[in-house]
């Protein structure tokens, strides 16, 4: 059995770490050779890697860290068939045969999916699942503490990915549950906690919170990310380093129901030491959501057939 845990690094003659380098105890793992893998480059350095995509469907490899609660968290999810599971499929290999790692299927950015067509009822589709998500871990006493835009992935429909008949297309996962903590009680009902580490957590300096709470914060955060993020022509996917034929840009012309929404969910923090009470649960946030974007439909079908009652009644433009 292997030990040690990430980050693995190569250094070169100086004691330099090589950070684009694949270390050769990941080339020389025992199921790494199994399958063929080739691993290519870091997505996170030292810690999660790319294969060539050349050889194959493109695979994300993460060394897990043996002292947290990934591999015993995604196992418990993994198991659980319910359209609502935001889980990635994945496998988790033997620590028999060597260190652990988890392989999953390289996918898009959520970002990136939103981009390619964003529209306000595809967006917030979008946004509903990644409440149902929150809501279907926080029903085990799960929580992920560290939704953000870089942790949320989903495949589309010409990647080769979808040849793997777990993976949905168009369906949000969830990865990295290496800060993820299966906790005493449910929400409402658990206080405050010390924050482990997480992307937002150390962007705005919070070290406390409702770690429920913390979820649906993180996840309002990410909404407004991905709506700041204009239509961009998609030309390819590699991993999740995207490859434009123009430059991406920002901007603040997002639909107003999502940017609206996003802020209500995001809610004006208190600083609570108990159970935070500042923004609703992902409960409350799913079913509104899910009223929001049956009105959204209904209008658009209106729309559509206004369009269409147009062009009959009214004589064509000579």
């Amino acid at each position: 059995m292997s030990t040690g845990n990430p980050p693995w690094y190569e250094v070169d003659e100086n004691g330099e770490i090589m950070i684009l380098e694949v270390p050769a105890r990941l080339k020389s793992h025992p199921e790494i050779i199994r399958r063929g893998f080739e691993p290519l480059i870091p997505i996170k350095i030292g810690v999660v890697y790319v294969t060539l995509a050349s050889k194959g469907p493109e695979y994300f490899i993460k060394i897990l860290d043996t002292d947290t609660e990934e591999a015993t968290i995604f196992q418990q999810l993994s198991r659980l068939v319910d359209p609502r599971n935001p889980t990635i499929p994945g496998e988790l290999t033997s620590p028999e045969v060597g260190h652990p790692l988890l392989i999953t299927p390289g996918m898009a950015s959520l970002t990136a999916i939103i981009s390619l067509k964003k529209t306000l009822p595809r967006t917030l589709s979008i946004f509903l699942q990644l409440m149902e998500g929150i809501e279907f871990m926080h029903s085990l006493r799960i929580a992920h503490m560290d939704i953000c835009p870089g942790n949320l992935v989903a495949s589309v429909v010409h990647m080769s990915q979808l040849d793997d008949p777990n993976v949905e297309p168009d369906k949000v996962y969830f990865i990295d549950f290496g800060s993820s903590l299966q906790l005493p009680l449910g929400p409402g009902s658990q206080h405050a906690i010390t924050l482990p580490p997480s992307q937002f957590g150390l962007a705005y300096d919070i070290t406390r919170f409702d770690p429920y709470s913390w979820d649906v914060y993180c996840a309002a955060l990410t909404m407004e990310k991905a709506l700041e993020v204009r239509p961009f022509e998609y030309r390819c996917v590699y991993s999740q380093l995207l490859v434009m034929s123009r430059k991406t840009c920002y901007g603040n012309d997002s639909p107003l129901i999502a940017r609206l929404y996003a802020g209500w969910v995001k809610g004006k923090e208190r600083g609570c030491s108990t159970v935070c009470r500042c923004r609703p649960t992902a409960r409350r946030a799913r079913q509104l959501l899910t009223g929001i974007l049956w009105g959204v439909r209904v209008w658009e079908r209106f729309k559509n057939a206004l369009c269409s009652l147009k062009e009959l009644l009214l004589p064509p433009v000579s």
